[in-house]
């Protein structure tokens, strides 16, 4: 799927590919929304630890396993799969969202803003 091109239709394949997101996988784009872009090490700790709350709080199955080592692995693969969509790029030990998502970030909410929760279902309204 090639969703960092100009044309609209690619946007449009980006857009459609963020509604049918797992739960996990919107729990790791929710967190790049609000951050823009993170260090790798960063970003993993940070998801896995957003993961953990989420268990704890009752949503069980989300991920069969509490254990940090396997949730890790679970987020890397879904990072990797991510930057393969086009949704999240990764250069130089730092993952953030791709070119074609911060514009349309921007063209939603006026500007990037850094560090303030834009929920996913608002940036699909």
């Amino acid at each position: 799927m090639s969703i960092q091109g100009d044309s609209g239709t690619d946007i449009n394949k980006g857009i459609n590919r963020l509604r049918s997101l797992t739960r996990l996988e919107r729990i790791i784009v929710n967190y790049f929304l609000r951050h823009i872009s993170a260090g790798d090490i960063i970003a993993v700790l940070d998801i896995r630890e957003e993961v953990k709350k989420k268990i704890r709080e009752g949503d069980r199955d989300l991920f069969p396993e509490t254990e940090d080592a396997l949730i890790e692995v679970e987020v890397r693969r879904v990072l990797a799969e991510l930057v393969r969509e086009g949704i999240l790029y990764h250069r130089n030990g730092v993952y953030g969202l791709s070119p074609w998502l911060v514009e349309l970030v921007k063209k939603k909410f006026g500007r990037l803003r850094p560090g303030e929760s834009k929920p996913l279902e608002k940036l699909l309204e």
